[in-house]
């Protein structure tokens, strides 16, 4: 064959390949800012190694770049121990760290890469409670672990890791992304509206008191 003809479909393929990564990656958005954070409850059962006997987590987001989010993480180990860590991932590379932080609004049968799990696929959305809040939820599984993204923001809610000697359970305890919900409203709005209530019933009252007055007087 000739050199040409080589050259030729050697450019092919690769225009092919760079067209295929772009539209592979050309919907990846993020979806948390500078100032958010994420803290997590790990209960682990069975005998896990030291290293990974993790009781507590915490993600301040430090900034937000196109597609990489720079995270400070601290670590809490079961003997008390305390680990500070500085990250940063690429949700369009695929340096996705443990998956807590995956591009938002995916839906089942979307993928993403994962450097070192691959593509994982998107199986179920369903309405789940989280860190207070009723929030739409995406699902995706490893060989591992079973996971739960918020679909807004993209951000781990839960996840389940099973391993020969132990297993993991990770959920999302606090985060100033959304606020608590209290019979199914937003913290702030029921409280806002709980104290229009009481300034209404207070109103009442007063009035009630003064047209007794006037009418005593009468």
């Amino acid at each position: 064959m000739h050199k040409s003809a080589l050259l030729a479909i050697a450019l092919t393929m690769l225009i092919v390949t760079a067209s295929l990564f772009a539209v592979a990656f050309a919907d990846v958005s993020v979806g948390v800012k500078k100032g958010d954070w994420i803290e997590y409850q790990v209960t682990i059962t069975g005998n896990p190694p030291q290293d990974h006997n993790i009781t507590w987590a915490r993600m301040d987001v430090t900034g937000v770049q196109g597609e990489a989010i720079s995270l400070d993480i601290q670590t809490r180990f079961s003997n008390g121990t305390l680990l500070l860590e500085k990250i940063t991932l690429n949700l369009a590379t695929g340096v996705l760290g443990d998956d807590f932080f995956v591009p938002t609004n995916l839906n089942p049968g979307d993928k993403f890469y994962d450097m070192y799990q691959g593509n994982i696929t998107i199986t179920s959305i369903e309405q789940r409670t989280a860190a207070g809040a009723e929030r739409t939820v995406v699902s995706g599984a490893t060989n591992q672990t079973t996971y739960y993204w918020d679909r807004q923001t993209g951000i781990l809610v839960a996840a389940t890791s099973t391993f020969l000697e132990y297993t993991m359970h990770t959920k999302t305890s606090g985060t100033n992304i959304w606020q608590p919900q209290i019979l199914g409203l937003d913290s702030t709005v029921f409280y806002t509206l709980a104290a229009a209530v009481v300034i209404g019933l207070v109103a009442i009252v007063v009035l009630l008191v003064w047209r007794k007055k006037v009418h005593v007087k009468s």
